[in-house]
């Protein structure tokens, strides 16, 4: 019996280590592809067009106008309702505690912070990152990419970096209309509900914001724009497997835009409490 026990504990070790470490090894492999695809990314955006191979203007703007006034609506509802119910959570706790007036402050730290910047980042993941993986997808399982190839076109310059800069760009522009928004949601609530002046509202905000605040904001904005880009155009380049395989990847990429994106947020937050704020 321990003859044949041997083999099967063995058996079913590897069964466990091949279910343990296979995929590791995949998310390996994506997180490596995904690097490699922000360098590649990096020299056909900021290289490449000053020696004149990669003229990316035709396709930038377009870009720029699909990601940031296209989504300048979903934007502006998701942070007025933000601001609104930030003011609705906090005011009944700082009114009782003989604070409320405090309340524009907390506004605007959370605002720009946190919730401009992270919020902004999930609606474009949703909108615009899911858009990137299904061209990007349905050109490869098209062939399109390899007819790119073929001509001497360079993939990553004509798709990827041209979306790069204008998620670089736009994000902070509509995290920035974010924290504007936000604070005004604020100020609508506050007014109505609780009665706080306008002047009072505008000089606590202004009095507890700092450049750094706003800075924070903006340098995670820039960051989250860098991560959805690489990781939603890596998923699409790498699609396979027809409407199934296009379907499949893009909720890859979404999700994990998602899960990347909170992670390098609360990276991004330790580093700033600890070393700048």
């Amino acid at each position: 019996m321990s003859g044949e026990a041997a083999p099967r504990a063995a058996a079913l070790l590897g069964g466990v280590g091949r279910g343990v470490l296979s995929p590791l090894r995949r998310s390996l492999e994506h997180a490596s592809g995904i690097v490699f695809l922000g360098f590649r990314t990096l020299f056909q955006a900021f290289v490449a067009p000053l020696a004149g191979r990669n003229p990316i203007r035709a396709q930038l703007f377009p870009i720029m106008s699909n990601v940031g006034v296209r989504s300048f609506p979903i934007v502006f509802l998701v942070s007025l309702l933000i601001g609104a119910i930030l003011v609705l959570q906090t005011g009944d706790v700082m009114e009782r505690y003989g604070q409320l007036q405090e309340v524009p402050g907390l506004v605007a730290l959370s605002m720009t912070r946190e919730l401009g910047p992270l919020m902004t980042a999930i609606v474009l993941t949703a909108r615009v990152g899911a858009s990137f993986t299904a061209v990007l997808a349905s050109m490869k399982i098209n062939e399109e990419i390899l007819a790119l190839e073929s001509m001497a076109i360079d993939p990553i310059g004509y798709l990827v970096a041209p979306r790069f800069l204008g998620m670089i760009v736009m994000v902070p522009c509509l995290t920035v209309l974010a924290f504007l928004v936000g604070m005004a949601g604020g100020y609508v609530v506050a007014a109505a509900v609780y009665d706080i002046p306008g002047s009072v509202y505008v000089t606590k905000t202004a009095a507890t914001l700092t450049l750094a605040d706003v800075t924070t904001g903006l340098v995670k904005s820039a960051a989250f724009g860098v991560l959805i880009t690489l990781i939603c155009c890596y998923y699409g380049l790498i699609s396979e497997g027809g409407p199934m395989g296009l379907g499949r990847n893009i909720m890859v990429a979404v999700v994990t835009s998602l899960v990347i994106v909170v992670l390098a947020d609360m990276m991004l937050t330790a580093f700033f409490v600890n070393w700048v704020l």
